[in-house]
């Protein structure tokens, strides 16, 4: 399975993610749209035990539902090497999608897909 690198925007922190895909999924979710600051982020879903920190003291803002796999969220920008994987693969929150913003997936779900 591949090794990416990643790193949060002032280098105190660094880690790797193994990642099966190289597939981007694009979030519509409120939660994301206030983290990211605009629309959409560009994310990898992974199993929390493909996460492996590296470097630094990692704060963990944690939320799982009661039915949720231990899942971590990654931001695609944080991961050095996948400026060409392409389109989004899925769309998730698409129901929250703004409405003068296209689809770019060839997939989309209303809000996550079942596992």
């Amino acid at each position: 399975m591949p090794e990416y690198k990643g790193v949060c925007h002032c280098g105190a922190i660094e880690w790797t993610a193994e990642i099966p895909e190289e597939k981007h999924i694009l979030c519509h979710c409120g939660a994301c749209k206030l983290m990211g600051g605009g629309e959409f982020t560009l994310n990898q879903i992974i199993p929390k035990s493909n996460f492996h920190l590296t470097k630094g003291d990692l704060k963990v803002y944690s939320y799982k539902g009661d039915s949720g796999d231990d899942k971590i969220v990654i931001r695609t920008g944080l991961l050095k090497g996948t400026d060409k994987w392409g389109k989004p693969a899925a769309e998730i929150y698409d129901k929250d999608r703004a409405s003068w913003l296209p689809q770019t997936a060839d997939a989309s779900f209303p809000v996550v897909p079942p596992s």
